[in-house]
C-alpha cells in the first residue's frame, strides 16, 4: 500500500519536472582557461597569468602538481591576474595548472611552460685572479660533463654535473687576462653552446666608450669600471687634453658620463680616463675614437639663389676642400684649419627635382655630403603649339603687304644715296605660342630662334616674357632662310625649366599666289591706264 500510495507522486513528479526546470534553470558555467605571457624563459622569469571563467573567489596556482601559491583574488567576473616568478627546474616543458575553492570540475586550467638554460657570474667585474661562482639553472636534470668556457677556453674545474633541478656551480679564478670585457659560456651533454647566453666578464679597472666612431661633436658615453668604491678626481683626456674632471665612482666603484668629441682632425684619437692616486694614468686601457668628416648645412632647405653656409669638421689638417652640388661644383674654395674644420658660404644653382646633396671633397681624399631640398621646384618645360614644325612664314603674306614694303624699299634706298641708313625687308607679323606653366601667376618665359638648331647665338632672344606667346614684330628683322625655335619658363626664385623641343619653321618672301597677284595686279592696272589713255585720246580725236 506503501509503495502504490508513492506512484502517483513519482509519476507527478516526472511531469512537472521539465516544467521546473524551464521556469528555474541551473546555471551553466563556461570552462575556465588561462593564458601565459611569456611562455618561455629562464628561471626567475616573471610569467603574467590571466585566467577567466573561474566560479570560486580564491584560486591555487601549481607548479608540476606542487602548490606553490595559494589564495589568489578573483574577481566576480570570474578572472584573475598574476605574475608568477619561476622556481628552480630543469629545462623542457613544465605545468602551470590553476584552480579554484569552488571543486566544481570545470574550474580549473592549465598552461605549458618551457624552462631554458641560463648561467650567471658573481661577481661580474673584478681584477684578474679574483675568485669567481659561476651558477647554471635550467639544465637538463643530472646532466652531465658541463664544461664552463672563458673566451671559449675550457677553465678549471670542469667538467661538472647539474642536480635534479638542472642546477650547478662552481668557483674558479679568473685568469690574468687583458683588462676589459671577457665572455664565460657554458654547454653539456644535453645543452649546447649555442642554448646558452654568454655572460660578460669585466677585469677592472677598465673603461669603455660608445660609440667609438664618428664626427667632431658625437656625444659619446664613457662608463668605467672597478675602481675605488666613491674614488673621486676621476678624469677623462682628449689627446692629451682633460675634457672632464672631477667625477666621483659609485659605491661598486663605477661611473658613466656623457661627453661631447671636440673638434678634431681625421683619423684615429687617444681618450685616456685615470682616477687619483687609487687609479693612476697609465693602470686603465686607453680607449681609441675614430673621427670621420661631416658637413653640416645652415639652412638645409632654400631655392635657386639661397646662400647655405657649409660648416664641415674632421678633415685633414690644411686640407684643400671642393665644395659641389649634386655633379655641379661650386664657386667655394677653402682650406681646412688645425682642426680639420672649415665654413664656406655658397649659392643654391639652378636644379631639378627637390632632393639634392652637398659633398665637400678634400685634396686628402677625405669627403663628406649633406641633403639640400629645394623648397620650390622648378617648372615643367613648355610645349610648343603653334606655327607647325616646318612651317612657312611669309614676309609679304598679301599683295598690299608687297606694294608697302616694296614702296619702303625704294625710300631706304633714296636714304641710303643720301647717306643715311635704311632698313631691310620686314619679318613677318607671326605669332608663336605655347603652353602655360602650372604655376603661371610668378612663371615667366624665355624665347629663342636661332639660324640653326644649335642656340649658343640665337638671332633672337626675348627673356622675361609675361604670357605664353610672342608676336615677331616689323622690327623682328629675319630674312628668308630656315630657324628654329624653343621656349622655356622660370618662376619668381629663378628655377627655370627645362627647354621645350625645338621646332624648325621657314621664312620665305611671299607665296606663289601673293607673287602672281603681285605681278598680275601693277600688269593689269597698267593695262588699264594705257587702255584709258587710248579711249580718252580717241574721244578727243573724235570731237576734232
Amino acid at each position: 500500500m506503501h509503495i502504490k500510495a508513492l506512484c502517483p507522486a513519482l509519476g507527478l513528479s516526472i511531469v512537472l519536472l521539465p516544467l521546473i526546470l524551464l521556469v528555474f534553470p541551473v546555471p551553466v558555467h563556461a570552462a575556465a582557461g588561462i593564458t601565459l605571457d611569456p611562455t618561455s624563459g629562464t628561471v626567475n622569469t616573471s610569467v603574467l597569468i590571466s585566467g577567466e571563467g573561474f566560479v570560486g573567489q580564491l584560486a591555487t596556482i601549481h607548479w608540476d602538481g606542487q602548490v606553490i601559491v595559494q589564495d589568489v583574488p578573483i574577481t566576480e567576473t570570474g578572472e584573475l591576474s598574476y605574475s608568477l616568478d619561476i622556481p628552480s627546474a630543469s629545462r623542457g616543458e613544465h605545468i602551470i595548472e590553476v584552480t579554484d575553492d569552488s571543486h566544481w570540475t570545470g574550474s580549473s586550467a592549465s598552461g605549458t611552460f618551457t624552462v631554458l638554460p641560463q648561467i650567471r657570474a658573481f661577481p661580474r667585474i673584478a681584477r684578474s685572479y679574483t675568485r669567481v661562482t659561476i651558477k647554471g639553472e635550467g639544465f637538463a636534470a643530472f646532466e652531465r660533463d658541463i664544461e664552463i668556457t672563458w673566451d671559449g677556453n675550457a677553465v678549471t674545474g670542469s667538467p661538472i654535473a647539474a642536480d635534479s633541478l638542472g642546477k650547478w656551480s662552481l668557483n674558479f679564478d679568473t685568469p690574468g687576462a687583458t683588462k676589459g670585457e671577457h665572455l664565460i659560456g657554458a654547454f653539456g651533454s644535453v645543452t649546447g653552446a649555442a642554448e646558452v647566453a654568454e655572460v660578460m666578464f669585466i677585469i677592472s679597472p677598465w673603461a669603455k666608450a660608445e660609440p667609438l666612431s664618428g664626427p667632431a661633436g658625437t656625444e659619446i658615453t664613457i662608463d668605467g669600471f672597478g675602481f675605488r668604491i666613491g674614488e673621486d678626481g676621476i678624469t677623462i683626456k682628449y689627446d692629451g687634453e682633460i675634457i672632464k674632471c672631477n667625477i666621483v665612482a659609485e659605491t661598486d666603484g663605477s661611473f658613466s658620463r656623457t661627453l661631447g668629441i671636440p673638434a678634431s682632425v681625421q683619423g684615429h684619437h687617444t681618450i685616456v680616463v685615470y682616477g687619483s692616486s687609487f687609479t693612476p694614468i697609465g693602470v686603465v686601457p686607453s680607449i681609441d675614437f675614430e673621427v670621420i668628416p661631416q658637413i653640416e648645412l645652415q639652412p638645409a632647405s632654400g631655392n635657386k639663389g639661397t646662400e647655405v653656409t657649409v660648416k664641415g669638421t674632421g678633415f685633414a689638417k690644411g686640407e684643400a676642400i671642393v665644395i659641389s652640388f649634386d655633379e655641379m661644383t661650386l664657386d667655394a674654395a677653402v682650406v681646412a684649419d688645425d682642426t680639420g674644420s672649415f665654413s664656406a658660404i655658397v649659392e643654391a644653382p639652378q636644379s631639378e627635382g627637390t632632393e639634392h646633396t652637398i659633398t665637400a671633397l678634400g685634396s686628402d681624399d677625405n669627403s663628406a655630403q649633406a641633403g639640400f631640398i629645394t623648397e620650390k621646384t622648378p617648372p615643367a618645360a613648355p610645349k610648343l603649339l603653334s606655327p607647325e614644325q616646318e612651317a612657312k612664314l611669309e614676309i609679304f603674306g598679301s599683295v598690299g603687304d608687297v606694294m608697302a614694303g616694296t614702296a619702303k624699299y625704294l625710300i631706304g634706298i633714296v636714304g641710303h644715296l643720301r647717306g643715311t641708313r635704311y632698313d631691310t625687308l620686314g619679318s613677318p607679323l607671326a605669332t608663336f605660342h605655347w603652353s602655360e606653366a602650372t604655376d603661371s601667376d610668378d612663371v615667366g618665359y624665355i624665347f629663342q630662334i636661332a639660324a640653326t638648331d644649335v642656340f649658343a647665338s640665337p638671332v633672337l632672344e626675348k627673356e622675361d616674357l609675361p604670357s605664353s606667346e610672342y608676336t615677331l614684330s616689323q622690327e623682328n628683322v629675319l630674312a628668308p632662310g630656315s630657324y628654329s625655335w624653343r621656349v622655356r619658363a622660370i618662376d619668381d626664385v629663378g628655377n627655370e625649366s627645362k627647354w621645350s623641343e625645338i621646332r624648325e619653321f621657314e621664312v620665305i618672301p611671299m607665296s606663289t599666289q601673293v607673287f602672281i597677284l603681285s605681278l598680275a595686279i601693277p600688269v593689269a592696272l597698267i593695262a588699264v591706264v594705257l587702255v584709258s589713255v587710248i579711249l580718252i585720246r580717241r574721244a578727243n580725236r573724235s570731237m576734232r
